[in-house]
């Protein structure tokens, strides 16, 4: 092994069927304590974490603009060696670029922290979806799942390598061919309204005519290439649009099979199963710096260009990082080997020493009640613009907030879809973002302003005098 950081373990492995999400493993899950469980999270001044999760459309303006450029340009190559055998050496490059590199934007508009302004996010997301073969809609419920039960088994439906591995399959996906069969089937399906019970596990139901719709126009947009192909008479369009993931996937396994593969399953601590590794300027653009992937489980809402900073700020509470891409790879192929005999088999990661339980990261405030049911929260500068804070009361966990405008408001402080701090989150307007989902509330009343929340949250009276913030549980 490569990375002095990392153990091997083996230990006793279920029947495979434990991977299949459906609602008897779900329910063993939360059973179990690991379904929408509250994780580990690495100590980072608040001052600076609110300095990280400042969002800025200049970064992802430039580097979209670069990537699409370089399509762009290696497509025209590709045309103008059309019928020679240069014309792979371009073909090759625009591949890798739209089916390999395209995961990391399409992962980033995903997340909503690639632009400042949402619609770039979400028009970059589509695009993407549509280049690595994915349906926008299916997917986003789906990542939204993985970041809020990874690797947690019959929860998570982006365990990439599952125990025992398929080599067969993982050869076959470096070529897309798992992939072609899986998602048109999957468009033909959903085109008809027939959604698996599989997706019934972590799409809503209310979600059902926009994963439709989807179908529909990723189909519609397949035939038009087809049809374009035959009044041309000419392969180049599918080859632009359709074949670039025959040829170019072997890039997003390359980089995304580092992620997950061979390390812990079932655990609440992405340090035990993620990975984070250094790498050249080269492959962090076409990656979009997600070899920090332990920073970005931990602290999903922080934008892509962030990444670097943050890793400095908690990268003495991590095992090591692996020195390269490679030594990744030096690591994972002798372990799935061996997985394939051994499906216990995994890397266990060593802790620092030094780690903080998340309870002993919280500021603390002395809360007082008055006779008339108001609770002294915390001093009123405490609190700045455009920020939250978590207060404790009991067994309830509330988020105090104060706009841009410096008004306050209150709620409890669990995100309804899925176990989450939302004092952890980013005041947007008059809104906070759920900081794992990038689902949405509205301060004011608590309603849903943006998926995957669904469900309201509670507001309480809160107000500010005598220089404290007070809020009322109690009307």
């Amino acid at each position: 092994m490569s990375n002095t950081s990392s153990s091997a373990e083996k230990v006793s492995f279920p029947d495979p069927s434990v991977y299949l999400l459906n609602r008897s493993n779900s329910r063993k899950a939360l059973e179990a304590g690991l379904a929408e469980a509250d994780w580990y999270q690495s100590p980072v001044p608040r001052e600076k974490m609110r300095e990280l999760l400042v969002r800025k459309d200049g970064p992802a303006l430039r580097d979209t603009a670069l990537w699409f450029g370089l399509i762009f340009g290696t497509a025209a190559a590709t045309v103008a060696l059309w019928g020679t055998w240069w014309a792979v050496f371009p073909y090759l490059i625009y591949a890798a670029l739209y089916a390999g590199s395209a995961d990391a934007r399409w992962h980033e508009g995903l997340h909503g922290t690639a632009f400042k302004t949402d619609w770039m996010n979400n028009a970059l997301y589509q695009v993407a979806s549509f280049m690595v073969l994915r349906e926008g809609t299916a997917w986003r419920w789906s990542h939204t799942r993985h970041h809020s039960d990874t690797i947690i088994l019959g929860r998570d439906p982006e365990i990439a390598v599952p125990r025992p591995p398929d080599i067969t399959g993982m050869m076959k996906g470096l070529f897309a061919l798992g992939t072609y069969p899986k998602y048109f089937g999957n468009l033909i399906n959903h085109s008809r309204g027939k959604i698996s019970e599989r997706e019934r596990e972590f799409i809503p139901e209310s979600e059902f005519p926009r994963l439709v719709q989807t179908a529909r126009i990723h189909l519609v947009i397949y035939i038009l290439v087809i049809l374009t192909a035959l009044l041309l008479q000419s392969w180049l369009p599918l080859f632009f649009i359709g074949l670039p993931n025959l040829f170019g996937s072997w890039l997003m396994s390359l980089y995304g099979l580092t992620q997950h593969t061979g390390l812990a399953e079932n655990v609440l601590d992405h340090r035990l199963n993620a990975r984070t590794f250094l790498t050249n300027p080269i492959n962090r653009f076409l990656y979009w710096n997600m070899n920090y992937h332990i920073e970005h489980h931990m602290f999903p809402l922080i934008p892509y260009h962030a990444l670097p900073e943050l890793h400095e700020i908690v990268k003495n509470d991590l095992p090591p990082a692996y020195p390269s891409l490679w030594s990744c790879w030096q690591e994972i192929i002798p372990t799935v080997a061996r997985q394939t005999e051994e499906p216990g088999f995994h890397i266990r990661r060593t802790l620092p020493q030094s780690s903080v339980p998340r309870e002993e990261q919280l500021e603390k405030f002395e809360a007082t009640e008055d006779q008339d049911g108001w609770i002294g929260v915390c001093p009123a500068d405490a609190l700045k613009n455009k920020d939250v804070l978590r207060f404790d009361q009991g067994e309830r966990t509330y988020a105090i907030y104060r706009d841009a405008e410096g008004i306050v408001y209150a709620t409890d402080g669990i995100c309804t879809h899925g176990r989450t701090h939302l004092a952890d989150g980013l005041v947007i307007e008059k809104m906070i973002e759920c900081p794992k989902h990038n689902g949405r509330f509205h301060l004011e009343d608590g309603s849903p302003a943006r998926r995957p929340v669904c469900k309201a949250i509670q507001t309480y009276d809160v107000k500010e005098t005598d220089g404290l913030i007070k809020l009322r549980l109690s009307t």
